[in-house]
């Protein structure tokens, strides 16, 4: 974005990803295009379409700026280059203060302060994997949260729905298959909101309807027999529960179901209990365009 290594400074801080005021066009944009409503988890909707924030961008302009002033060939551009430089210390708004409080939570933070206190250039191959590393921390944190025992929207969408990052942190961000498809916008929605959680799911219907949860995070279905509470989530809903019309459209879509469940029949529609993470997951993610027509 044009003039964001000058006046970008000031959002370039960690925890302020989407401070800037042009952060919120863009994932109105996001999210519009998604069909999800404007409340959806701002991580969760920039990973689905395999966007970073406009912070990323900002900040490494703001590094090659840095880098292209140190061999620069005009005297008055190196001139405020140090002026601004010796004013840091007393004021916080100054262009080097920001950049220097910007590098705080990158693994090398202090690395970066010396090189620009000191007037030695930044490796940018190094400080871009560093930065992708700082912003990827709030999906380290959401790997360490069960989604079936916490009501938590990153996590739950970690852990089922999102494709996993390349271990080359140089790779773009895949997107979902649904995504390089021709839906209809309204199939394009309900896939969106279904994996990004914006909303909430009654485990009977497989619908859109609402769903309170208790104070200690778990939400109880109402149509299994037995006296057991179980936790009503998505997994739960499509997997687990043993009411008959959902049974009955495990059935009808049997074949999704056999090459991930080996216990799964005709006769036992539903699954005992809970499996883990990554088996949803890989459930969640076949390559099967009749899986959208099961879910929705």
């Amino acid at each position: 974005m044009y003039g964001s290594q000058v006046w970008g400074t000031g959002f370039l801080q960690a925890e302020r990803e989407f401070s800037s005021p042009l952060s919120t066009p863009h994932l109105h944009f996001l999210k519009g295009t998604l069909g999800v409503k404007q409340s959806t988890t701002n991580w969760a909707v920039l990973r689905e379409c395999g966007h970073k924030p406009l912070q990323f961008y900002w900040f490494r302009s703001a590094v090659k700026l840095f880098n292209s002033m140190l061999n620069t060939n005009s005297d008055t551009l190196r001139s405020v280059v140090q002026a601004d430089l010796n004013l840091q210390p007393r004021s916080s708004a100054c262009w080097t203060a920001q950049l220097l409080s910007a590098f705080q939570g990158l693994r090398g933070c202090e690395l970066y302060e010396r090189a620009v206190q000191t007037g030695h250039a930044i490796a940018m191959q190094e400080f871009t994997a560093d930065l992708k590393h700082r912003m990827r921390g709030v999906w380290r944190d959401a790997e360490l949260v069960d989604p079936n025992t916490h009501n938590n929207k990153l996590a739950t969408y970690h852990s089922w729905f999102a494709i996993p990052f390349s271990r080359n942190e140089r790779m773009p961000i895949n997107v979902p298959r649904y995504l390089h498809l021709d839906l209809s916008k309204h199939a394009m929605r309900n896939i969106s909101r279904f994996r990004l959680r914006a909303y909430r799911l009654r485990a009977h219907t497989l619908k859109v309807e609402a769903a309170a949860w208790l104070e200690d995070g778990s939400c109880v279905c109402d149509q299994c027999p037995g006296e057991d509470e179980h936790v009503q989530n998505k997994v739960y809903a499509l997997l687990i529960c043993q009411d008959h019309q959902v049974c009955e459209l495990r059935i009808h879509f049997s074949f999704l179901f056999t090459p991930f469940f080996e216990d799964f029949s005709a006769a036992q529609p539903f699954l005992l209990q809970q499996v883990n993470n990554q088996l949803v997951h890989n459930f969640l993610s076949q390559q099967n365009n009749r899986f959208f027509s099961f879910s929705f």
